[in-house]
């Protein structure tokens, strides 16, 4: 009779023979659909769209735009949206017009846009409202528009960008990156179903932070399996982050989250 031990073993590797099959494709589909909030599919809708081309150069970079405003086409995450965006309808109006409305009810406006050599398309007829509203979402969120939470939460948001967390975990916690060899094959966020499975309680979130990894998860033969080949690896934190720093990194995750279950 086999042991028990033996046993588990023999289960972990037919389990890990069944994911390096057929399943594994099907179960990474899966967990990409879990990994789905309105800020990655805003994000993923803009790539399709070729918004990325122009709105996110490289460095500070602008494309130059003869006739407009400024001279160049407005920059993503510059730090200059307030020039040109007044709030989320705005940022709504500029999709869906290709300008907000106050600027095509101006004759003098509509002449100058007429002029400049690249023009913002209309995705109005195009993008249906609940596609709009995913774009209106990740634009918000590269921009820092209406962002969720007061000070501590800010302090929270200002901790994760300072320590790279961001670059791996995506714009406001959104994931999505890619990770090769790792189980879904791409870095989890903060805002899908993921992170359930990822994070029990606020315990395990400071685990996590602290330690780059979690024992719960750890025990598991096949999350180890893929752990130890997967490209990207979560660092520890412990000699970096305290404990009231974790604090305010919870507290932003958690008005993250709860700003979109909201919205």
């Amino acid at each position: 009779m086999l042991s028990s031990a033996l046993r588990r073993v023999l289960i972990a590797g037919a389990v890990l023979a069944l994911l390096a099959g057929a399943a594994l494709p099907a179960l990474r589909l899966l967990l990409r659909r879990w990994e789905n909030n309105p800020v990655l599919a805003g994000r993923e809708l803009a790539e399709e769209l070729g918004c990325p081309a122009c709105h996110l150069t490289r460095g500070s970079f602008e494309i130059p735009n003869p006739g407009s405003r400024w001279g160049s086409v407005p920059r993503f995450g510059a730090g200059n949206s307030m020039m040109y965006l007044s709030g989320l309808e705005e940022v709504e109006e500029f999709i869906r017009h290709g300008a907000p409305r106050a600027w095509l009810d101006d004759p003098a406006v509509v002449e100058r846009l007429a002029s400049q050599h690249l023009r913002m398309p209309a995705y109005g007829d195009r993008v249906s409202d609940a596609r709009v509203a995913e774009l209106v979402a990740w634009v918000a969120a590269v921009e820092g528009i209406d962002r969720p939470g007061g000070e501590e939460v800010a302090a929270g948001r200002k901790l994760a960008r300072d320590h790279g967390c961001l670059a791996c975990h995506g714009v406001e916690g959104s994931g999505g990156l890619p990770n090769p060899g790792s189980l879904g094959g791409f870095v989890p966020g903060f805002l899908g179903k993921n992170f359930d499975d990822l994070v029990a309680d606020r315990a395990e979130f400071e685990e996590w932070v602290l330690t780059g990894t979690s024992g719960r998860l750890a025990a598991n033969p096949v999350v180890r399996w893929f752990w130890r080949r997967q490209k990207l690896q979560m660092p520890a934190y412990r000699e970096e982050l305290d404990p009231a720093q974790v604090e305010l990194l919870w507290r932003w995750v958690q008005a993250s989250r709860a700003a979109l279950a909201g919205s």
